[in-house]
């Protein structure tokens, strides 16, 4: 399970690009496409490379005005789906 000590990235085998506003997604393995828009394409973006999930949080909730509580709720709670559709990876230990 995440926490806000986990550090998460991207999948790098999954591909992505831009369409209109949003960003899609495809993933090989699952066969699956997926959609971006506005916050959760910041997220996906942000975690090209490891990042720690409290730092995130951090700049998504100055960035959007929200407070903290509800910023690490939602995103974790995204995070949580990507990791399930095999789209996050999760990396323990200093981010390098």
């Amino acid at each position: 399970m995440l926490n806000l000590d986990s550090i998460v990235q991207r999948n790098p085998n999954i591909f992505a690009a831009e369409a209109d506003r949003d960003l899609v997604m495809v993933s090989i393995p699952n066969g699956f496409y997926y959609s971006l828009s506005d916050v959760a394409r910041e997220i996906w973006e942000a975690i090209e490379s490891p990042k720690k999930i409290s730092l995130l949080i951090d700049d998504l909730a100055a960035t959007y005005h929200i407070d903290r509580p509800s910023c690490t709720e939602q995103t974790l709670s995204f995070l949580d789906d990507l990791l399930a559709e095999g789209l996050l990876e999760v990396r323990d230990g200093p981010i390098s």
